[in-house]
């Protein structure tokens, strides 16, 4: 590793002179955001994961989601880049993050999900990768992982030691320093972050950046709705502008929706080369 990388990340060299200067001008993910609303027909997407589910009980159309968005960092490799200290990286791994409940209930403890993809993932791989993760969170004798037992215990300090703490841990974030055991299964560490608010029957947000760790987009899901005989999901995302430009960012999507119009591919490997057909774009 070279001395000029993160533990979690490695140096992206060659820049255009234009993105360094991007960088210096927009420093924060805070201003550097750009958002996109999307309607996406999910009525081949729908049918598809209710077949499988025959064979395969546990699969649910989040899975399905999280393959989509897995499949597209595969694809595009510029989404699994970040920005930490005015520098470029790109993530070590390809993954995303969600909150998970322990119950459906107002007071139910939130727990921090990481899902790591592999080249050789299949939607399958990622449906039992998720379902065994959130059964072990939730079971009775689950605290979650560090991350989450860490940020329990700092919640508790009182005030005048919270917030020098928090200050301290933010800096040696910045430098890439912060322990392994505190990045380990944080939900600010992945690629991007994921929230499927459809289950609450209201349509997709736009949720904003953290200037904690290294996400550098966030997505969420509304709730999947009939209109002229099809089905369809609003989808809001937030990107950070710094890591690829909207040309790359809009072709991102319409791989996205494309994928959605096309299920099948859901059960190729995720490193598979896919492209979006001239005709469906």
């Amino acid at each position: 590793m070279s001395i000029l990388d993160r533990r979690d990340g490695k140096r992206v060299k060659g820049l255009h002179g234009m993105t360094n200067i991007l960088i210096d001008f927009a420093p924060t993910r805070a201003e550097s955001e750009v958002y996109s609303n999307v309607e996406i027909d999910v009525t081949n997407f729908c049918k598809y994961i209710d077949k499988l589910k025959k064979d395969y009980p546990s699969v649910t159309y989040f899975h399905g989601m999280c393959y989509i968005l897995g499949r597209t960092l595969y694809a595009r490799p510029r989404l699994n880049y970040f920005i930490a200290n005015r520098t470029m990286y790109e993530h070590k791994e390809k993954s995303i993050s969600f909150v998970a409940k322990t119950k459906f209930e107002d007071e139910a403890v939130e727990l921090m999900t990481v899902v790591p993809f592999k080249e050789n993932d299949t939607l399958i791989d990622v449906s039992n990768f998720i379902s065994d993760k959130v059964k072990r969170m939730r079971s009775k004798d689950c605290k979650g992982d560090s991350a989450d037992g860490a940020a329990d215990f700092l919640g508790k300090l009182p005030k005048f030691l919270r917030i020098p703490i928090i200050g301290f841990l933010k800096w040696l974030d910045r430098h890439g320093w912060l322990p392994k055991s505190l990045m380990d299964g944080n939900l600010y560490y992945a690629s991007g972050v994921v929230t499927d608010i459809g289950v609450f029957k209201t349509n997709a947000i736009y949720h904003h950046l953290m200037e904690f760790g290294t996400n550098s987009f966030i997505i969420s899901f509304g709730e999947i709705y009939e209109k002229d005989g099809k089905k369809y999901m609003t989808m809001g995302a937030v990107i950070d502008e710094r890591v690829a430009d909207g040309f790359y960012i809009i072709k991102a999507l319409k791989l996205i929706e494309y994928m959605y119009r096309n299920p099948k591919v859901m059960m190729e490997k995720m490193s598979e080369h896919i492209t979006v057909p001239k005709e469906e774009r």
